[in-house]
């Protein structure tokens, strides 16, 4: 195959990464590699017109060590004053046999008991992301001046330093990110937590090519409260909108984990060195 072939080849696949595609175990709305935005429908947040309910985007990216998300609520939102709610992000392998937590569980498939759960079809929930307000209580009077977040890891068969059956916590990062530090200080419907990956080494091998399948939902902030918006479900999640009906969910997105920065600036680094060794030996 010659480099003109090639160069189109690698093209349509990257192309090919942004547009759904459907698998097997279940509906998968979105799928990327690393620096994907995924995006939601607007106005489509059930339970109130508070637009802190509504996602509007969310961006993932990771290097070798972190996972890297950008959570983006509707622009006429603001994260510091608009009020307090939690955005969960669950995750799994998408395969049906992943053993994860489902509905079936008195904790609703999740730890933060919220009345949100994969399909079994997708294997259940294997992780969690819970990004929380810190720094004030959400409101104009006193307003969040960062965002934390905390993880956990479902103890899956064969999963190690977890107890089968149960939600383990293994981090939490209370005053993450300053809101002063987003990108407009005037509109704060943008914020970026930073997440180890390897705290969800326990389910998931996550090295370069590793496909996970994964939702953000905003939520409410106490337990058995259902899913207000979906990142990877477009339009209203409930036809008739209950607080507390469980949100099951059988469509999700899906990211690739993609090659570390520092393996990247390795490979420039070699093709610089093959170039200058070409014009030594034209010379």
């Amino acid at each position: 195959m010659n480099a003109g072939k090639q160069i189109r080849g690698l093209a349509l696949g990257l192309g090919l990464m942004g547009v759904a595609v459907y698998s097997a175990h279940g509906a998968i709305f979105q799928s990327g590699g690393a620096g994907t935005t995924y995006t939601d429908a607007l106005g489509d947040q059930q339970g109130s017109a508070n637009l802190l309910r509504d996602i509007s985007a969310v961006t993932i990216t990771n290097d070798a060590n972190n996972f890297y998300i950008t959570l983006n609520i509707n622009p006429g939102g603001s994260l510091a004053t608009g009020g307090n709610f939690n955005y969960v992000i669950g995750i799994t392998t998408g395969s049906p046999t992943a053993g994860g937590d489902t509905s079936a569980a008195t904790d609703h498939g999740n730890p933060y008991t919220r009345a949100i759960s994969f399909d079994s079809s997708f294997g259940g929930m294997t992780d969690w992301i819970g990004i929380f307000g810190a720094g004030g209580s959400g409101s104009v009077a006193s307003p969040f001046t960062s965002y934390g977040f905390n993880d956990y890891v479902y103890g899956t068969p064969g999963s190690v330093g977890v107890t089968n059956g149960v939600w383990t916590k293994i981090n939490q990062v209370a005053s993450g990110n300053p809101m002063s530090m987003q990108p407009s200080t005037t509109n704060l419907n943008s914020v970026t937590v930073t997440v180890p990956m390897s705290d969800f080494a326990a389910n998931l091998i996550l090295t370069p090519g590793t496909v996970i399948d994964f939702d953000v939902c905003s939520t409410g902030t106490s337990g058995n409260q259902t899913a207000y918006d979906s990142l990877a479900f477009q339009g209203a999640i409930q036809g008739t909108f209950n607080a507390t009906n469980q949100f099951n969910e059988t469509v999700l997105d899906q990211y690739t984990i993609g090659v570390p920065e520092p393996t990247t600036l390795a490979l420039v680094g070699l093709g610089s060195l093959s170039l200058m060794l070409i014009r030594r030996r034209r010379k």
